[in-house]
């Protein structure tokens, strides 16, 4: 009893100091660094979590899964002054990287080294996501939480001790919170999860089969928890989403999804005929071009369906070409260095493990890199083949590589001398190079937004100071400018909005509309009951494209500028 007492303080002791010494870390960055939300997306779901889109807390932020918006929404309602959504993306990205710390430091063979393990983990980290903890996105702290739940697949109790479900119930739980975070992510990146399992299944050979079983059944019972807790959150969203505006709200998402991030829009003159058949006429395609599609109740779930629809149908490149261009882009990617630190760090693991097991001859870990590398390059060629690689879906699939990489480090292998200050040696260059190359880029990028936000948060206070007014913003004017998680955390209603973006259209936005007095952006616009706003540093953010579009509706106008706040210009539409 005393034996199990001790370790069970040295487990907890460890823990203790791994959370020192991230929490330490997160210190370090906020003396430095104000966080920010990377993108636009992040601070939409704020806003709507929040109230200040519509003017009251609203779990359907149309993103992540309902219950998880809910309870977001429900902190909101409580204490409103708190900047919750900021606070749980920060917090879920550095309890991610607490777990991955402290569950894989415990496996070191010598307790006294641990530390030291701890803080190189930590700085690892750091080195390879320090853009990424900086300036949050929620896609990336889903990621994290996989992340974190694989390591403790790897480094967790046999499947036949009874500790097994205490333990892994932490993993259920941030499985099933990085799915209810972004579900897409989640699903990526799932077979690296599922490998893992298997690497741990294989332990069993030879006289262990029995216990094998054993632990067969306990992990199906722990992938059985995960698929029944996040069946009910997605059977919960469906309820939330049940109604028919938002049902159809969904498929124009969909629509818009895929024609803006995947097939793009085609150009008007080359498939005129296409597009006069879906009453799309040129100042239509304009709104579609400048993403201020709002001003147009026409561009409906149909019209949308029928352009992403077309756009599949006539992309220069059929399936067999696109998947041959994807092999060819899989392999030009690694020798060019697209993501350079990402693809040395892991092509001199791969090299030394490769190397390793050929010499050994260790069947048991070839079979493992074999199954690695089959996983990668499928959710490689997966990602490739539909067109689309943003570092912060590409960045989680490196890291959870990595993961597994270190992983097979731990075989029991006959390391040379000679090769493990080689291989320590490499690492610690590699990862002082790029400390201070992330330094420098993620310190520019930071003082970058510092200078530009200037422009928005003059604008944001010129709003408080009309109250009484509502403006409609072209999207492209906004989307230089991002926003503090921890500053500016007033949930009062906001009296702007996008004229385009994910969330134009839904029922959340009409609400919006139904606060400020108004039925559409068109109608509001043209009597006078909002002003458009755009940059007008931008000869292409001219507001000229106003006059076609109310021409072609059979309406002439002209544009008055009312006031000005910065880079902004104020401009009132008279008929």
């Amino acid at each position: 009893m005393r034996t199990a007492a001790a370790h069970d303080g040295q487990k907890w002791r460890e823990a203790g100091l791994a959370a020192l010494i991230v929490v330490g870390a997160w210190l370090f960055l906020a003396v430095f660094f104000d966080f920010y939300y990377d993108l636009n997306d992040d601070t939409a779901m704020k806003d709507i979590l929040s109230g200040t889109y519509t003017g009251i807390p609203e779990g359907r932020n149309i993103q992540m899964l309902y219950p998880l918006g809910w309870a977001v929404s429900v902190l909101y309602r409580l204490l409103p002054a708190v900047p919750w959504y900021g606070c749980f993306l920060c917090f879920c990205q550095f309890f991610a990287l607490w777990t991955i710390v402290s569950a894989a430091g415990t496996r070191a063979q010598n307790p006294e080294r641990r530390p030291a393990v701890f803080l190189l983990l930590t700085a690892a980290g750091l080195t390879l996501l320090l853009y990424e903890f900086v300036f949050i996105q929620y896609t990336v702290t889903a990621g994290l939480l996989a992340a974190a739940a694989l390591t403790r697949l790897l480094a967790g109790p046999d499947g036949d001790t009874g500790d097994f479900g205490k333990y892994h119930a932490v993993t259920a739980a941030l499985c099933v919170l990085s799915f209810y975070l972004r579900t897409e992510m989640f699903l990526l990146l799932g077979p690296f999860l599922a490998l893992a399992v298997c690497w741990r299944l294989a332990e069993y050979r030879g006289e262990n089969r029995q216990a094998g079983r054993g632990a067969l059944r306990r992990y199906a019972g722990l992938a059985g928890t995960v698929v029944i807790l996040t069946g009910a959150g997605l059977a919960a969203d469906y309820a939330a989403y049940g109604s028919a505006e938002w049902k159809d709200f969904r498929l124009f998402f969909d629509a818009r999804t895929a024609v803006y991030d995947f097939y793009g829009i085609p150009d008007y003159e080359q498939n005129r005929e296409f597009y006069e058949s879906v009453n799309v006429s040129p100042a239509r395609y304009t709104l579609l071009q400048n993403y201020n599609f709002d001003l147009d109740t026409g561009i409906d779930t149909e019209m949308m369906e029928r352009i992403a629809g077309y756009g599949a149908a006539h992309q220069e490149q059929g399936p067999a070409r696109r998947l041959y261009e994807s092999m060819y882009a899989y392999g030009y990617r690694f020798v060019h260095g697209e993501e350079l630190f990402f693809d040395v760090l892991l092509c001199l693991a791969w090299f030394f493990l490769i190397r390793a097991a050929l010499r050994e001859r260790n069947r048991a870990l070839l079979g493992k890199l074999a199954m690695l590398f089959f996983v990668r390059t499928g959710l490689w060629l997966f990602l490739l083949y539909r067109g689309r690689m943003p570092e912060r879906i590409t960045h989680p699939l490196y890291l959870l590589e990595g993961i597994l990489l270190l992983w097979l480090f731990r075989e029991p292998l006959q390391w040379k001398k000679f090769e493990k200050s080689a291989i320590l040696f490499l690492y610690a260059v590699l990862f002082v190079c790029v400390a201070a190359a992330q330094g420098q880029t993620v310190w520019r990028q930071y003082q970058d937004r510092e200078a530009r936000n200037v422009q928005w948060q003059a604008w944001k206070t010129y709003c408080a100071e009309h109250p009484s007014s509502f403006y409609f913003v072209d999207v492209y004017s906004s989307v230089a400018y991002s926003e503090k998680l921890f500053a500016d955390t007033a949930p009062a209603y906001r009296n702007f909005d996008l004229l385009g973006g994910w969330c134009v259209k839904s029922p959340a936005a009409v609400q919006k509309r139904g606060a400020a007095g108004l039925a559409d952006a068109e109608s509001a616009l043209r009597a006078g009951q909002a002003f458009f706003v755009t940059d007008v540093r931008s000869e292409e953010r001219s507001p000229e494209f106003l006059r076609d579009w109310y021409r072609e509706r059979g309406v002439e106008i002209t544009l008055q500028e009312e006031d000005r706040c910065g880079c902004f210009a104020v401009y009132r539409v008279r008929e």
